[in-house]
């Protein structure tokens, strides 16, 4: 079985520890063999980007017995070495100076003439000044430097509410990027990492030659695990944890594949394995929301909290298959009227679900890990963090237990308990907008709370049925109404929609539910 190395981020160490790595050197060389110098590259967060920063960082040093047996080991040429200057904002917090934390973490490495690696830091200079620092470490090498920055934009996302100190930090990175624009003399690659494309940043305006490789190109799998990929590394590991789950080989693929699988950048072919939740599983042997449990990202959450984003709202358009964005969108120009989906879709809570004429994005939850945390967490922030998650799981455990059980009483308590308590200081304008997207969209959070997978608004040339949940051989198929009737409910399943099951399933569990707002009560309707 596999060493797995949780957590480990630098490439010599890992590879030192004799840890796995899934070899991605072929799309590395693919991608460094162009004559392209500036890229922008954006994933979420724990998908490998400071990982790969390193390994670029150590092919550039000419580390070559790191490289051993990797598939880039007999292509590059490790001879050929160049200077390497790594800035990582990662640790760095809204109070800090920026000039000062940049001369204190940031760092060079190059070789010296007895070929020994040095190690300096850039507050060491003279001067602190790009194009300064760049000709003083020509003039000591003779070589043009590697620049390779982790999480540029964190910085200005850490003052997204804040919009003066945002300038302020916007402004000081234009004079600190300028020289990168014309002295290609100096740097021999420029490779940017982030979660957001800030226009406003100079490193943008004014590098109008930078290659964003984000959602178009070939290199869209130059970090994380394609199911290819994660089949053929964890085979082994695969069987075991199946045999001691007693289920199929391939019922845990599949399993996988819903849990942490969907992460789609631009190819509706390729979907995408966040590294993280799938090297946790082989470690721990069992199932976890392992990306969600690493926290949420500060500059999310505090937007969500001090911004007036109706989450409920986006939850109902993605439920809907309704919510898009656009090229232009994405490249964010005024950081005042930032989109939440953009910053949800960068962090790695929604993804790309189809590309419509190269510029037109819809978007979607991209496994089940993210829908649920979505619905835990950021519910909980748009309701000013009024709502009991306990309260609220343990709710979603009797209503899901009432579907599988057909229990008509407890199923209409439940709900109603869930409207009337846990959800009680839910804006009235929302209900009063849109009371039955409203409605539906938390009793499908509800449901997929408890790890149940349903198939919400599936359509047929009839109509389309709220929630229908396979389980075995039965089909739960559930229609909501408001201020109807739970009988019209059942009737409207029973002429558009059982047609469709009765060939596939041994038994049809119909259920109509009604929630009559101006009685303040629930109603339902069990048909078996």
């Amino acid at each position: 079985m596999k060493n797995i190395a949780i957590g480990i981020q630098d490439f010599k160490v890992l590879r030192e520890k004799n840890a796995f790595y899934l070899d991605k050197t072929k799309q590395l060389y693919d991608l460094l063999s162009s004559d392209t110098v500036h890229y922008f590259f954006s994933r979420p967060r724990r998908f490998g980007k400071s990982l790969l920063l390193s390994t670029i960082k150590y092919l550039f040093l000419g580390e070559k017995d790191l490289f051993k047996d990797l598939y880039i080991e007999k292509k590059w040429n490790f001879r050929e070495t160049n200077p390497v200057m790594h800035l990582s904002f990662s640790s760095y917090t809204d109070d800090q100076n920026l000039e000062e934390f940049i001369q204190n973490t940031a760092k060079v490495f190059y070789k010296n003439s007895e070929n020994k690696l040095i190690e300096k830091k850039i507050g060491e200079y003279e001067k602190f000044n790009l194009l300064y620092i760049l000709e003083e470490i020509y003039k000591e090498t003779g070589k043009k430097t590697v620049i390779i920055v982790d999480e540029y934009d964190k910085p200005v996302l850490a003052h997204l509410k804040n919009t003066e100190k945002a300038e302020e930090v916007r402004k000081f990175f234009s004079s600190f990027y300028a020289p990168v624009k014309d002295n290609d003399q100096y740097i021999r690659l420029f490779f940017l990492t982030g979660l957001t494309k800030l226009m406003k940043m100079s490193v943008f305006s004014v590098l109008n030659n930078l290659d964003d490789i984000t959602f178009k190109g070939g290199h869209l799998d130059l970090i994380g695990y394609t199911q290819e990929e994660m089949e053929s590394n964890f085979t082994l590991e695969i069987k075991e944890i199946a045999k001691e789950k007693n289920l199929s080989y391939e019922k845990l693929v599949e399993k996988l594949k819903i849990d942490y699988n969907g992460f789609n950048f631009g190819d509706d072919s390729l979907k995408l394995y966040n590294p993280w939740d799938i090297n946790n599983f082989f470690v721990k042997k069992q199932f976890g929301y392992y990306w969600a449990d690493t926290g949420i990202p500060s500059a999310v959450r505090n937007y969500i909290k001090d911004s007036s984003t109706n989450i409920q709202e986006m939850f109902e358009k993605v439920k809907n298959n309704e919510l898009m964005i656009t090229e232009t969108e994405l490249r964010v120009q005024d950081l005042s009227k930032l989109k939440i989906e953009i910053l949800f879709l960068n962090s790695g809570y929604l993804t790309i679900k189809k590309v419509i004429e190269d510029r037109f994005y819809l978007l979607n939850f991209p496994n089940k890990e993210t829908e649920t945390v979505m619905g835990e967490y950021f519910l909980s922030l748009a309701y000013q963090e009024s709502v009991n998650l306990y309260k609220w799981r343990e709710t979603s455990d009797k209503i899901v237990n009432a579907i599988f059980n057909k229990d008509k009483e407890s199923l209409q308590s439940s709900i109603h308990f869930l409207i009337y308590d846990i959800l009680s200081t839910t804006p009235y304008d929302w209900l009063n907008k849109n009371p039955e997207g409203w409605f539906k969209t938390l009793l499908g959070v509800a449901i997929r709370m408890n790890s149940i997978y349903y198939w919400p608004e599936t359509q047929n040339i009839k109509g389309r049925i709220d929630f229908h949940i396979p389980k075995d051989n039965t089909i739960y198929v559930l229609e909501v109404k408001i201020n109807e009737s739970t009988k019209k409910a059942i009737a409207q399943i029973d002429e558009k929609y059982t047609e469709q099951y009765k060939d596939l399933y041994q038994h049809i569990v119909k259920i109509g539910v009604n929630w009559n707002k101006k009685r303040k009560k629930v109603e339902v309707e069990l048909n078996v």
